[in-house]
């Protein structure tokens, strides 16, 4: 059965009219951004911090119902340009995942797909912009998929993306969203290691008491939800098909996620 009860946290990557052709799966148009974010307000849901929703996993208590987390990937330009506005006009905030080497540059790890490069936020954007609408947190260095290279390479990783973070902005940062939502036991201790408290992932469904605070849920919003079928993932944390495997007990990976990469 599909657990009802929990936070749900959204995953988004970028808002632009140009969806991209090989990739546009990952992202909205800003239209559909601003009518859904229009519906969370209408239902009357409340936008967590994902630092909220972890204090409550932390204490094995639960947030007020209907409660929702929105996060973004990558750090794209657009957060500036075109969420933010929708976002402040709810008093909802987000959290950002940067990728700390290309910060100021292009998604450089998604060139080899063939569509154009999307510029990313610089840290003195960040710094503008962050503990007001954003909660900027760390993505890696690089971006590169932490279960297939080397232990000393995912350590760097994880290690040194959460020291610049914290140099650019000058305080502690305790998130980290693993690269393409991929980790093993090995990457859930190094991030322990490093000394973040919370890690997100793309495993689906809803966060209750008992989901442990470094693989927390998300569902990724894609450019193929319509209004339907993004409110089935506000109200279970799960896509179609997320959904059809967890009724039928074969979760797509038991335990941690090792997921394929995006379209070659």
């Amino acid at each position: 059965m599909l657990a009802m009860r929990g936070t749900v946290v959204f995953m988004y990557h970028w808002v632009d009219a140009f969806l991209g052709d090989r990739l546009r799966l990952y992202g909205v148009t800003p239209e559909s951004f601003a009518a859904q974010m229009d519906a969370l307000a209408r239902a009357g849901r409340r936008c967590l911090s994902l630092l909220e929703l972890d204090a409550h996993l932390r204490a094995g208590t639960e947030p007020p119902p209907d409660c929702f987390v929105v996060t973004f990937d990558d750090a794209y330009e657009d957060l500036d340009t075109t969420v933010a506005p929708v976002l402040d006009r709810h008093g909802f905030t987000a959290t950002v995942f940067v990728v700390t080497d290309c910060a100021g540059g292009v998604n450089s790890w998604d060139l080899k797909h063939g569509d154009p490069p999307r510029r990313l936020l610089g840290f003195e954007a960040m710094r503008r912009l962050d503990g007001k609408t954003y909660r900027f947190e760390a993505h890696s260095c690089s971006h590169p998929m932490l279960p297939r290279i080397p232990a000393d390479r995912a350590r760097r990783e994880i290690v040194d993306c959460k020291r610049r973070l914290e140099d650019e902005l000058s305080r502690e940062v305790p998130v980290f969203s693993y690269p393409h939502g991929e980790y093993s036991p090995r990457e859930e201790a190094l991030v322990q290691e490093a000394g973040y408290r919370c890690a997100v992932t793309d495993d689906r469904g809803l966060n209750r008491a008992g989901v442990p605070p470094l693989r927390v849920k998300r569902v990724m919003v894609t450019s193929e939800d319509g209004p339907l079928g993004f409110a089935f993932k506000a109200r279970t944390g799960h896509d179609l098909r997320s959904a059809a495997r967890q009724l039928l007990g074969t979760p797509r990976n038991p335990g941690y996620g090792l997921h394929p990469e995006r379209p070659a």
